[in-house]
């Protein structure tokens, strides 16, 4: 063999073995990425259920309790002799204090996880969604039946409309906004939300995410991203904000990827 011949052979038993290990390395990127993907989906699965424990343990402990508290009032207020005015007026004083904090109770728990979400599913929950957001006309287009979906893709897309409603009041001073569901034959469940507000430059509000400010684009497209979703964001200045969602449709109960 000469030497011409040998070098090329080691030449290419070189070659394979880096492509051996480059393929050794290419699985174990992805086997590390799904182990963060299902990490990552384990968290926020974590701190959902956190939110609907915190939800119902305001609406059913701090909420009820409230409500008992008014009723005492309103019994003592009842036994209070007609001489005594200023008695009275103290506990009406108070009994409005409690009606306060308990509406400000019902609208933190709901804030936190809608039990609608958890009870009724979905569509009631954007139903809900639309009619509690003060100072925005929200149209919703759904499909004629929405099946039951998935707790987490569920959760996921009321997510995705209740921060794109912060986000059309807070930052784009919109007054309209259009919330449409879809169904794709493809398998696909597509969210589009649309505003009528101000717009923005799409670079410099995905940075301000980045650095900790701005409206949780960035956050939005994470999670998104965590459920095999795609996530599109169309913007420019005085023209409004589109979001689009596609992800695949799960109609099953919660399971593990």
């Amino acid at each position: 063999m000469s030497a011409d011949s040998a070098a090329v052979q080691a030449l290419n038993r070189r070659i394979d073995e880096l492509m051996r290990q480059h393929a050794a390395l290419l699985a174990q990127l992805q086997q590390d990425q799904r182990r963060t993907r299902h990490l990552a989906r384990s968290v926020w699965r974590i701190e959902e259920e956190a939110r609907r424990r915190i939800a119902r343990e305001l609406h059913d402990g701090v909420g009820q309790n409230l409500v008992a508290l008014m009723r005492q009032l309103d019994t003592i207020a009842a036994q209070l002799p007609a001489a005594a005015a200023n008695g009275r007026d103290g506990l009406l004083r108070a009994r409005a204090l409690a009606q306060t904090t308990l509406d400000d109770t019902r609208s933190l728990s709901r804030l936190l996880r809608p039990q609608i979400l958890d009870d009724l599913g979905l569509e009631a929950a954007l139903r809900w969604l639309a009619r509690s957001v003060e100072g925005l006309q929200v149209e919703l287009v759904l499909p004629e039946q929405l099946p039951a979906l998935d707790d987490d893709i569920a959760t996921l897309l009321f997510r995705v409309a209740q921060e794109a409603l912060s986000n059309a009041v807070r930052h784009a001073a919109a007054s309209r906004v259009q919330i449409a569901v879809s169904l794709r034959g493809t398998g696909q469940l597509r969210m589009d939300i649309a505003d009528d507000g101000r717009g923005c430059d799409l670079g410099a509000a995905l940075a301000a995410g980045r650095d900790g400010h701005g409206s949780g684009l960035g956050g939005m497209r994470d999670r998104v991203d965590l459920f095999d979703g795609r996530l599109n964001l169309q913007s420019v200045p005085g023209k409004g904000f589109n979001i689009c969602i596609e992800l695949p449709l799960r109609v099953t109960a919660r399971s593990e990827p």
